[in-house]
């Protein structure tokens, strides 16, 4: 049996498919891949700044509403946002039943890009891998790679796109047993993060994620 094919294209952005896709560091596109996607009605910064602000998860995000950061190249700030090189274990909520942890590494931070300073295509991205060193998991067991790309649409609001890849040979146990609520849960994130960043944008007070 020859390796499955990368999706391409269209079919790179069917949120129902879990066939393999393409990452950074998984360029093969692994065993499979979760993919989301949504508009938000807020500018990429916005966009942007939930997403590497951490502390903020608990307000919006149902899937993954803690996250306990455990290294941080400025650790003596204040308030740490994810950067690169940031290791976090990820307190994860699959169903209302079933809830574990993750640990994480943040492997690349880009820099908002804009249509202002003419960056074609106006695309950031943010990437974080499962951290096989500080869970003791080798690679060619399992490994993951998780993508954000943020674009600024040509009305200054934002295009969010986000999938994650899966490899190694436990990679098909987890598509069998977890596929599914994932593909859900990947989409509850995506609704999530657009709620909650519109809502910011006009002001509207936040809440715990569990209470919306």
């Amino acid at each position: 049996m020859g390796t499955p094919k990368t999706l391409q294209g269209e079919e790179f952005h069917d949120a129902t498919s879990t066939k393999p896709r393409a990452s950074h560091s998984i360029p093969s596109g692994g065993t499979f891949s979760i993919y989301g996607s949504t508009k938000i009605d807020a500018p990429p910064q916005a966009v942007y700044d939930a997403i590497l602000d951490c502390a903020s998860w608990k307000h919006w995000n149902t899937f993954v509403p803690e996250v306990r950061i455990t290294k941080h190249p400025k650790s003596h700030e204040k308030e740490l946002k994810i950067t690169e090189g940031t290791c976090m274990v990820f307190y994860v909520k699959m169903t209302n039943d079933f809830q574990t942890t993750t640990k994480t590494a943040c492997t690349h931070v880009e820099r908002l890009k804009s249509r202002a300073n003419r960056t074609t295509p106006p695309v950031t991205r943010i990437r974080w891998n499962f951290d096989n060193a500080n869970a003791y998991v080798p690679g060619f067991i399992l490994k993951s790679e998780r993508t954000h790309e943020i674009e600024e649409t040509a009305d200054g609001k934002t295009l969010y796109r986000t999938w994650e890849t899966f490899g190694g040979l436990v990679a098909g146990h987890v598509k069998s047993k977890y596929g599914q609520t994932l593909q859900d849960r990947f989409q509850d994130w995506c609704k999530d993060l657009a709620k909650y960043v519109e809502r910011q944008e006009i002001g509207q007070p936040h809440m715990p994620a569990e209470l919306e």
